[in-house]
């Protein structure tokens, strides 16, 4: 009699194989899905991080008793329309101002601070004026009632900040011009200080030095998003390819080596949106090479030590006037 020999079922061994095939592809499946939403959210915020709503200018000059003429000039990229005001000097007089607002905001500097919201710029150009300034304030590309649909925090916008250069040179071809801007706007102005003889003084209020180096450690504080992994995907998947542009190819440190003319950099330590090292590294960097001072306040926050401490913000600026005979 032939030894019954039992075979094991093959079934259990196949049920397990395929449960692992099935584990394998769930798990495809949610990395896919976990990738796609990723991909998906980062280009949201992308997308609204550059196509911020427009701020509306509620106030004007005239509300405080200054004398001013709103102007409408195109942008040398684009052709795109600058709406501002020009607020001449009570005296005749060849020193002008150009303010270069922030990121999200308006001519009005802080058009959502203050009572009514937007005082304190109208108080900062009434100071201006009444020093003996005419002042050209305007809204950069998308903001305010300029046109426009696109921010590149700094990028395209030193083409709008030349072209209010262009406007002051032709309402006064003797003009003598100092930018004063504040987070983007003061940027923007150190970068583009040397491209137009114009210019003779930059002051520069919370600046970064480098748009991609500061974006890579600080854009969560603007996107609300965990920096890993939305701040790659966001800066080099797409922004180029929502703005044309890259974060990186925007480096006021380095664009500062061709203005010839002084510098006043203001920044707060209590900063908590563009690090006080940003102005640090700018005026270590030219220290022993250019005419830059540095002016540092305790408390403030981002751009708000005008807003915080006005009499002592307007000193830092008047004596550098002072000092340079403009």
């Amino acid at each position: 009699m032939n030894p019954t020999i039992h075979q094991p079922p093959i079934y259990p061994v196949i049920r397990r194989r395929a449960w692992k095939k099935w584990a394998y592809a769930a798990i495809l499946t949610l990395i896919l899905l976990g990738l796609l939403a990723a991909l998906g959210l980062s280009y949201y915020v992308t997308y609204e991080l550059s196509h911020p709503a427009k701020k509306p200018v509620k106030l004007d000059p005239g509300q405080i008793g200054l004398g001013f003429q709103n102007v409408t000039f195109k942008s040398r990229q684009g052709g795109i329309a600058l709406k501002g005001w020009v607020i001449k000097a009570d005296k005749p007089i060849h020193k002008w101002v150009i303010t270069s607002h922030g990121y999200r905001q308006n001519r009005l500097i802080w058009p959502e601070d203050g009572k009514p919201a937007g005082r304190p710029g109208l108080d900062f150009f009434k100071f201006l004026h009444d020093s003996g300034y005419n002042i050209l304030a305007f809204d950069y590309r998308n903001s305010g009632q300029s046109e426009g649909d696109t921010t590149t925090v700094g990028y395209d916008e030193q083409k709008d900040l030349l072209s209010a250069v262009d406007e002051v040179e032709r309402l006064d071809p003797k003009a003598e011009v100092s930018l004063i801007g504040w987070s983007m706007g003061a940027s923007t102005a150190l970068a583009v200080a040397g491209e137009h003889p114009a210019v003779k003084a930059v002051i520069a209020d919370s600046p970064f030095e480098d748009l991609g180096a500061y974006l890579k450690d600080n854009l969560s504080k603007w996107s609300g998003l965990p920096n890993f992994p939305f701040t790659p995907l966001i800066l080099n998947v797409w922004v180029p390819i929502v703005t044309g542009v890259h974060a990186d190819g925007f480096r006021p440190i380095e664009a500062l080596a061709k203005f010839n003319g002084s510098i006043l950099l203001i920044h707060s330590k209590a900063d908590s949106k563009i690090p006080y090292a940003d102005s640090q590294t700018i005026y270590d960097t030219y220290k022993d090479k250019k005419d830059i001072d540095l002016v540092t306040f305790a408390r403030s926050d981002h751009t708000m030590a005008f807003v915080d401490e006005p009499e002592t913000y307007e000193k830092a600026i008047l004596d550098f006037f002072k000092r340079i005979k403009f």
